[in-house]
């Protein structure tokens, strides 16, 4: 069955990609489930997971168990606002946390505050009228749940639909920047507990175990019970608080801790229910609070989760990512039959020449040739930095301890070094600069648009392979052969991408890592069609 669909392409005209995609999906969807569209950047995904969404509503009513209406979700707040300001005025909703939100009636606190001192205010007076009746959240929230179109963020989606019930399945999920999928599911299962909030809330003994099965059986017979009779104790002292105006910062105290440790409580429940130890890795680290133990559990194979937990909330799922690489291994990872998806590969529309990538080779940067390679990389960089002397650009450094080496070791006024805890600050100090900054970060290979004179050259220090020392990495690669190389691509990508936004921009990537040749040289095959054409 074919349907038409350019009235509801949201712009002038498509281009040939975009009519290639929109027809292949819609085409696909009569016989499958899954859709993996691989579309370089400038491709325009947001535009054709609109028109797929909107076509499919039109002229199809959902199925027993699914809403009519579409889900958008991405990993990146950023990416979710953009949606947002392009296709609101066509109804597309946004929502996020509570805390995201200016409260109505006190506007220096958020929704999540407000939401929490309402259970302390009289009824009827002027607060309560405002943050019971026209609260922001609640209004956006209301907005999102009715719309047609709605979009959100990964583990805003997760928690609601998982947890709260208020997320119902509709009739097609789009996860845009679907790359990401297998890490946010992981994100959400795994389970943390720290001897911080065991010691000073739940008023226990930290455990001294050793194993797996310790592990489990001390948070199964001791923990989980002392956590459920917790959440009991501060759900009572919240009853005996309400309506009294004279507590409402203990209130407001205890509400947040409730919300917190509430949904702690529901993760290890779902972690019971489905923890299989051939499946989890367990491990002991340090926490940052004066040397504190945490205990971990991560899950290894996150397909066994993926429908219960995600993929249920689509009739239909499309996944769009500018690096999915090959939609056979993407599909295997979570738990997807060959027979149930159709993928799509798309080049990015940029000229070539607006994009070359320059293999400088310095030295390796493997853990055993990396203190003798630090060096001449700094080196090459302050070269790098006065050829490019009037440009801003970017240096992904792919760990603390290259960023920390180039931070004590090339002098420049120029270099902006940012970490996990600042980062959106150091963004914002580079665009608003007028002088040539350069970003220095190992954790800005996605999300950051740095288009225009916002980059005009960027450096890979390293080829960013996962890190060797953690055991959920071991286990995957145990499990998938090509799961290693196949992270490593992605990343790599995603890092080139981050300086070429459209077809007028121009940058060019050194990659100063000897070992890129023989990675790329057994890995080629990973990479899309148009990228060996743009190495020099």
């Amino acid at each position: 069955m074919s349907f038409e669909w350019t009235h509801h392409f949201p712009y002038k005209t498509p281009r040939t990609q975009q009519v290639e995609a929109i027809e292949s999906i819609l085409s696909s969807f009569n016989e499958k489930r899954f859709y993996a569209l691989e579309a370089g950047t400038g491709v325009g995904k947001s535009a054709i997971g609109l028109t797929v969404s909107k076509t499919l509503l039109e002229n199809e009513d959902p199925p027993d168990g699914y809403e009519q209406g579409a889900i958008f979700v991405t990993t990146q707040k950023i990416l979710q606002d953009q949606y947002e300001s392009d296709f609101s005025n066509i109804g597309m909703s946004s929502i996020k946390s509570s805390s995201n939100y200016r409260c109505n009636f006190k506007k220096f606190k958020s929704c999540a505050e407000g939401q929490a001192d309402l259970q302390t205010i009289e009824k009827g007076t002027k607060q309560w009228n405002v943050c019971n009746f026209n609260c922001t959240y609640r209004n956006a929230k209301q907005k999102f749940l009715e719309s047609k179109l709605s979009v959100t963020n990964f583990p805003y989606l997760m928690t609601e639909s998982n947890y709260n019930g208020k997320i119902k399945p509709r009739q097609l999920l789009i996860i845009d920047e679907a790359h990401n999928v297998e890490s946010e599911l992981s994100r959400f299962i795994e389970v943390s507990v720290s001897e911080k909030f065991v010691k000073s809330q739940l008023k226990i003994d930290f455990p001294n175990v050793n194993t797996h099965h310790q592990a489990f059986v001390w948070i199964r017979d001791v923990y989980y019970p002392k956590l459920e009779s917790h959440c009991a104790h501060i759900n009572k002292m919240l009853k005996k608080y309400q309506g009294l105006s004279q507590k409402i910062d203990q209130f407001t105290s205890l509400s947040k801790q409730l919300k917190l440790t509430d949904s702690h409580f529901k993760k290890i429940e779902q972690f019971l229910e489905v923890h299989e130890k051939d499946n989890w890795v367990f491990e002991i680290e340090k926490s940052q609070y004066r040397g504190m133990r945490k205990l971990m559990f991560k899950p290894i194979d996150v397909s066994k989760y993926a429908e219960q937990y995600l993929f249920r909330l689509g009739h239909k799922v499309l996944f769009m990512s500018a690096t999915l690489l090959s939609h056979e291994k993407f599909a295997e990872t979570l738990g997807i039959k060959n027979e149930e998806i159709r993928g799509l590969s798309l080049p990015s529309p940029f000229p070539v020449s607006n994009r070359p990538i320059l293999h400088v080779p310095m030295g390796k940067m493997s853990s055993k040739e990396i203190d003798k390679t630090l060096p001449i990389l700094c080196e090459a960089i302050e070269k790098i930095l006065e050829q490019h002397k009037n440009e801003k650009g970017i240096i992904h450094t792919h760990s603390y301890k290259i960023s920390n080496f180039i931070k004590n070791n090339v002098k420049s006024k120029r270099l902006l070094f940012s970490d996990a805890s600042d980062r959106e600050k150091v963004l914002k100090k580079h665009m608003k600069s007028k002088t040539p900054t350069v970003l220095v970060s190992p954790s800005m290979t996605e999300g950051v648009d740095l288009r225009g004179d916002a980059s005009r050259f960027q450096i890979l220090c390293k080829v960013p392979y996962p890190f060797l020392g953690d055991k959920l990495v071991k286990k995957r690669m145990n499990k998938w052969k090509w799961w290693y190389s196949f992270q490593t691509a992605k990343k790599i990508i995603q890092s080139i991408g981050r300086s070429i936004r459209s077809k007028e921009d121009k940058a060019v990537t050194y990659i100063l890592d000897s070992d890129w040749s023989r990675f790329y040289r057994y890995n080629s095959n990973l990479f899309p069609k148009d990228f060996l054409k743009c190495i020099k």
